[in-house]
């Protein structure tokens, strides 16, 4: 146990796989001809990273990667991200009790466009993070990767995760697809001119009903945890001379649409049991999007909407009188008779064929839409975000507390000593921003509840398992 006095759970750690020690189980699972794609292609991650001069990205739009994206002159904290054992070794050192792990080199597998090629990497990979990362599982898991470009696949997948004793399964932020009829002439400016695709996040409005598979998480005691990078998504990325740019923000409006169009598409009520997990990306834009979401429910529920703005409840009598009164200054254009006019001009747009927004949410309160908020959602933030008071913070709506998770980020460039990670967290308590108790709620009650709301035994056999909440 740290010296804080309870345990400390790392909800998001990341490991820098060897890429060579992969390649029996690629070779393995994808058989002679896309093995031999994999060989001539490399990692995607490594193609969407390729070296390009500043004129060629300025033609093309290419934005400017993370070049400097590991330790080089920390060589300890290089290898302990690349080694296992040298993890497991430093976790008592570090102040860390037990770790969850997600890919680095791996990443943006699931968003390959071939779906054997897609399946058959993500399969591969997961293999080999049982083989390597189940031996050190007291103190650590590895989270497999999901291709989710369809519900089957993604299923099956999750089940050979649990089949190969993987406790933890990641997402990627949503799916590119085609769209089934570009629109190539109306250039209604909702659209690129020309755009051929949309990004679908798995909620409201998606390609498909992905229901089974968060039911299918929940059967399996995965928890739903997302992780930005897993796919490519189109317009995060713009700036093509500073990778700096690009990165401040980009897991915030990755994750803020995810878990907006999971939320209000009313996955989280129809499965309520399922903790989902938006990680790396901050909490207090979390907060914002909750107040942004009760202040529409309470002028734009259909109850609101027939109370106020029902095109039925228009006095046009009324409405007419006060053009007289008072639209002389348009009496030039609009002719003399003003109230004529204000009869007869449009005054709402044509009403949708479902016109109440807030069916698939099915809530009547404020309480409720803050308290499903609060109880399902789960938001990961790293040692040095100074937003994470705002989870715990009086300004919340009906007072609820949200539930950030700590998330150390150890093996990324922004981690530039794992061994200081720990004081830095709990600068946070020095400071005065949150509590001791709110400490260990970040450190230790929220991701401890995360995991084992679906899988109770998740910590057994575990540095952790002695310890609840």
């Amino acid at each position: 146990m740290s010296r804080f006095g309870h345990p400390v759970i790392d909800a998001d750690g990341h490991v820098l796989e060897i890429t060579a020690a992969q390649q029996p189980h690629l070779e393995r699972v994808l058989g002679a001809d896309l093995y031999g794609r994999y060989l001539s292609e490399g990692l995607p991650m490594r193609n969407a990273q390729m070296a390009r001069s500043l004129d060629d990205r300025r033609r093309n739009r290419s934005p400017q990667g993370a070049w400097w994206g590991t330790h080089t002159a920390n060589v300890l904290d290089r290898a302990t991200a690349m080694l296992p054992a040298l993890l497991y070794e430093r976790m008592p050192e570090i102040g860390i009790d037990y770790s969850v792990l997600y890919p680095t080199n791996t990443l943006t597998s699931c968003a390959v466009d071939d779906a054997d090629y897609r399946t058959g990497l993500c399969r591969a990979f997961n293999e080999f993070y049982a083989d390597v990362y189940n031996p050190y599982g007291d103190r650590m898991a590895m989270a497999g990767i999901i291709p989710a470009h369809t519900p089957d696949e993604a299923i099956a997948e999750l089940e050979h995760c649990a089949a190969l004793g993987l406790k933890v399964v990641v997402f990627a932020e949503g799916v590119m697809r085609p769209i089934d009829e570009p629109d190539q002439h109306t250039r209604s400016g909702w659209l690129w001119p020309g755009q051929h695709h949309w990004f679908d996040c798995y909620g409201l409005d998606s390609a498909y009903d992905y229901d089974p598979v968060w039911r299918r998480c929940a059967e399996l005691g995965f928890a739903a945890t997302f992780h930005g990078g897993l796919a490519f998504r189109p317009g995060i990325h713009t700036f093509v001379s500073s990778y700096t740019a690009n990165h401040i923000g980009q897991f915030q409006a990755l994750m803020y649409e995810l878990c907006k169009t999971l939320f209000l598409g009313g996955v989280t009520r129809r499965i309520p049991e399922l903790p989902f997990v938006f990680l790396e990306c901050g909490v207090s834009w979390a907060t914002q999007l909750l107040c942004d979401i009760i202040e529409h429910w309470e002028k734009r529920s259909w109850e609101a909407i027939q109370r106020n703005f029902d095109p039925a409840l228009l006095d046009l009598d009324e409405l007419g009188r006060y053009f007289e009164r008072y639209g002389g200054d348009f009496r030039e254009v609009l002719g003399d008779d003003l109230a004529s006019y204000a009869h007869g001009m449009p005054i709402h747009g044509g009403t949708p064929e479902e016109p109440d927004e807030w069916t698939r949410l099915g809530v009547s309160s404020d309480e409720e839409i803050a308290e499903s908020f609060a109880s399902s959602l789960y938001f990961g933030c790293e040692a040095d975000d100074r937003g994470v008071h705002v989870a715990f913070g009086p300004a919340n709506p009906c007072g609820v507390k949200l539930n950030a998770v700590f998330s150390s980020d150890i093996g990324h460039w922004d981690v530039t000593d794992i061994g200081s990670i720990m004081d830095e967290a709990h600068g946070l308590v020095e400071e005065g921003l949150i509590t001791d108790a709110d400490f260990r709620d970040f450190v230790f009650d929220n991701p401890y509840r995360m995991y084992t709301a679906i899988n109770p035994e998740f910590f057994a056999g575990t540095v952790i398992a002695r310890y609840g909440v």
